[in-house]
């Protein structure tokens, strides 16, 4: 009889042992809902991601630069976001980088179509460094001219953008449109501003029908988003 109360008081024991390591194990599981806070020693907030926002509206919100907020929380694709993420902005960045603002405020800039990004300026691609902007388009739709110019330059075939156009505006500014499907106008032109310039293609290095759009000054690369409304 001892013997069999012996056994019995052991198998309650190993059931009890074994009960609690298991839910010790649940209890250890992470919440997955809940996002690590990032370098919580850092001063500074999140930013709960609304229904159309980029990264580049909240970057314009609390004056940091963008690059630098998407450095911060790696962020790889500055053009792409989801609503509902959260962006910690650090205090640090808001004190200490001045936002670049447009050289001039004479000449004003419109969308040369209207889509969603598909790669943002200074992004790599195809090992090279995107000198302007991506935005995805359907095959054959208008590209208009983003202000008014003189068109210097078009090619059918010129390399890395295929078809392209170069209008060069006042103030030292020029627009690039490339990867078109047929460039409608021609060297030596002058076109107004949301003038039908050429159809969207995919020309040039790209697979997928984009317009691709470049801002310079003095043939220096520049940042469209900071000129387009």
């Amino acid at each position: 009889m001892n013997k069999l109360i012996k056994l019995i008081l052991i198998i309650i024991c190993v059931s009890l042992t074994t009960g609690c390591a298991a839910k010790k194990t649940i209890c250890s599981l992470p919440d997955l809902k809940t996002p690590p806070i990032k370098k919580a020693t850092a001063d500074g907030f999140y930013h709960l991601v609304k229904k159309g926002e980029t990264l580049w509206s909240i970057s314009r919100i609390y004056s940091v630069d963008m690059e630098r907020l998407a450095e911060f929380n790696e962020i790889s694709n500055t053009c792409r976001i989801e609503t509902g993420q959260r962006i910690f902005v650090p205090e640090t960045l808001r004190a200490t980088k001045k936002i670049k603002q447009p050289l001039s405020q004479v000449t004003s800039f419109v969308w040369p179509y209207k889509g969603e990004l598909a790669s943002c300026f200074n992004q790599i691609k195809k090992n090279v460094n995107n000198q302007g902007i991506d935005i995805i388009a359907k095959p054959g739709a208008s590209i208009s001219a983003a202000e008014a110019g003189n068109v210097i330059f078009t090619c059918a075939n010129l390399r890395g953008y295929g078809k392209a156009i170069i209008i060069e505006h006042s103030d030292n500014f020029s627009t690039i449109y490339a990867n078109n499907e047929k460039n409608l106008v021609k060297t030596g032109a002058y076109v107004k501003q949301g003038q039908t310039i050429a159809y969207a293609g995919s020309s040039g290095r790209t697979s997928r029908c984009i317009v691709h759009f470049e801002l310079r000054i003095n043939n220096k690369a520049q940042n469209p988003l900071l000129y387009l409304p």
